[in-house]
């Protein structure tokens, strides 16, 4: 019988870097070609069954405005958030800058720190990528956190993105519940 876990978590990210379209493309497999600004929050919930460690994980995908104006509203929001996917978009420099300040933004919110995936977005425009696949490794890497790159519009690695941040927060959790019970 697989393992039932239910995690909340974030989608952190400038406004426009395709964090609505990834969650729809991932929980609807769609893509909208009209952008949506999202205004606060919006949420959705998936479950996701993953084979490989016999788990089935529902997730509660809370999807933040990424505009400065929402900063404040953001904040109710991380409450309970077990991990997130910290997306840039790869054809605007200033959205790869602006992700540390969102992974700041989400650990002064919770206080602590979650298990974050860092999601090159928009790879399908190629020819107007300015943000190189190295440079989102090496931050990713001098982060310790876990590295894709993706296309919501064509779904490239968009399943994978949530399934990589479900097993880390999974064999986190199991770590945790080790460290408990020695």
């Amino acid at each position: 019988m697989p393992a039932e876990y239910r995690y909340k978590i974030v989608m952190l990210g400038d406004g426009a870097v395709g964090k609505t379209a990834m969650t729809t493309r991932f929980t609807q497999n769609f893509f909208d070609t009209d952008y949506k600004r999202t205004i606060g929050s919006d949420f959705a919930v998936k479950r996701l069954q993953l084979d490989d460690i016999n788990a089935h994980v529902t997730l509660q995908i809370w999807d933040l405005a990424g505009q400065p104006r929402f900063e404040s509203v953001r904040q109710g929001f991380y409450r309970g958030a077990r991990g997130g996917l910290l997306l840039y978009d790869v054809t605007r420099r200033r959205t790869f800058i602006n992700i540390e300040n969102w992974k700041e933004e989400a650990f002064r919110s919770l206080q602590k720190e979650i298990p974050l995936v860092v999601v090159a977005n928009k790879v399908d425009l190629k020819d107007s990528r300015v943000v190189a696949t190295e440079e989102g490794e090496e931050y990713a890497k001098n982060n310790s956190f876990m590295y894709v790159e993706s296309s919501a519009l064509t779904g490239e690695n968009v399943e994978e993105a949530y399934a990589n941040l479900c097993r880390i927060m999974i064999e986190e959790s199991k770590d945790i519940s080790e460290m408990t019970s020695t």
